[in-house]
């Protein structure tokens, strides 16, 4: 049973190697592979959105305001080293307004990957948020999300930016009031 109280310590220097170089000895350094994973993040322009009746904007015909309350997950190289994945979920919340009724609201969101401040790819989704018996707020996951990467030094730069898809007047409005 001896040889198994090493696995700890060989399972730390594997990890330790993953992070791009593993210093062996003080004259030895040993290249690892580089794993370069695109930043996940919400885009603050559109990480909020709120929804009212169509054709007015006044409290009454509020539906609700929903936010993007973070991103979570991880990235992995693919067998070859080729290409990265990054798998991750988005959380979102919203308040019931007085126009919705306790209603679930759908509201469209998208995954975009960027570089350099271009858009490289962008997909679109849906979040559906449930109003449980009266409730003013609900609470809600994307299903889990993947995007393949190439893994070199050109995906260094991605980004992959989560947010509302929003109207033309959804964005007016967002930009005139903006969340605290």
């Amino acid at each position: 049973m001896k040889h198994l109280s090493a696995l700890p310590g060989i399972a730390a220097l594997l990890a330790l190697s993953a992070c791009g170089f593993y210093k062996a000895n003080s004259d030895t350094t040993v290249a690892a592979a580089v794993l370069n994973c695109p930043h996940v993040e919400v885009l603050q322009q559109a990480n909020t959105i709120t929804a009212f009746t169509p054709g007015r904007s006044d409290v009454g015909a509020l539906i609700t305001t929903a936010q993007i309350t973070g991103v979570a997950g991880s990235c992995q190289s693919s067998d070859h080293q080729t290409t990265a994945k990054v798998t991750f979920k988005a959380g979102f919340s919203a308040t019931n307004g007085p126009a919705n009724h306790g209603q679930p609201v759908t509201l469209p969101y998208f995954v975009a990957v960027t570089s350099d401040n271009r858009i490289i790819a962008k997909a679109y989704h849906r979040i559906t948020l449930k109003f449980g018996d009266n409730a003013n707020s609900a609470n809600a996951n994307s299903p889990t999300l993947s995007i393949d990467v190439p893994n070199d030094d050109a995906s260094a730069t991605y980004e992959v930016l989560v947010g509302f898809q929003m109207t033309p007047d959804q964005l007016a409005y967002t930009a005139a009031h903006p969340a605290n």
